[in-house]
């Protein structure tokens, strides 16, 4: 009798014991099928008909028509696809497009696109008047008699800087100054204009 019980028992450890495997198995093979779909990022894909060259007057929603990202879990996420960033010019009027997804576990995936602008030129300063004039030996005043316009930024005459100004050769009344002025739009591109500016102490400018 006591020899059937102690059978019974182990039998039953033993069912026990195959059945913890069994659900530990089983356990750690679903973890590490889930684990492996959480730790998959998402994928971003540039279809045939996406533009890597094209006009200075795109807009990011343009950049992104036909990029498309697709995630495991989260299904189609290319509505979510954003520019994360866009580099200073490299090579011939070239730049490279940083584009983002994130999915719902927050895998985030990143691809550099290399795009080229057909209509690109380089930022321009130009004199407000034929003949810059100033009444005060001030900076801001010589800044004030010039513009700079960008083919990407518009009106940039707010990032106008001067690089050196000569006025060895004025009185304190009178004076031509030779002055070097620089600007540099969002792209990195670096404009210089040499010029001169008329100095005439006490006269109006406008």
């Amino acid at each position: 009798m006591l020899k059937k019980l102690k059978a019974r028992v182990t039998y039953s450890m033993g069912g026990i014991l195959i059945l913890a495997i069994m659900f530990a198995v089983f356990g750690k093979y679903y973890y590490s099928k889930q684990i492996e779909v959480k730790l998959n990022p998402p994928v971003i894909e540039f279809e045939e008909d996406f533009k890597e060259t094209v006009s200075v007057s795109c807009t990011d929603e343009d950049l992104l028509e036909f990029v498309t990202a697709t995630d495991v879990e989260d299904g189609d996420l290319s509505n979510s696809v954003i520019i994360e960033q866009m580099s200073n010019l490299i090579g011939e009027n070239r730049r490279e497009v940083i584009y983002a997804v994130c999915d719902s576990d927050n895998n985030v995936t990143k691809i550099a696109k290399e795009i080229k602008y057909s209509d690109y030129t380089p930022p321009v300063i130009e004199p407000i008047d034929e003949e810059p004039t100033i009444s005060d030996r001030k900076y801001a005043q010589v800044l004030d008699c010039f513009k700079a316009t960008d083919v990407i930024d518009g009106d940039i005459s707010n990032r106008i800087k001067i690089v050196s100004i000569d006025t060895s050769g004025s009185t304190e009344t009178r004076g031509v100054f030779p002055v070097v002025l620089t600007v540099t739009n969002s792209c990195g591109d670096v404009s210089y204009l040499e010029t001169t500016v008329t100095y005439i102490a006490g006269r109006r400018v406008e």
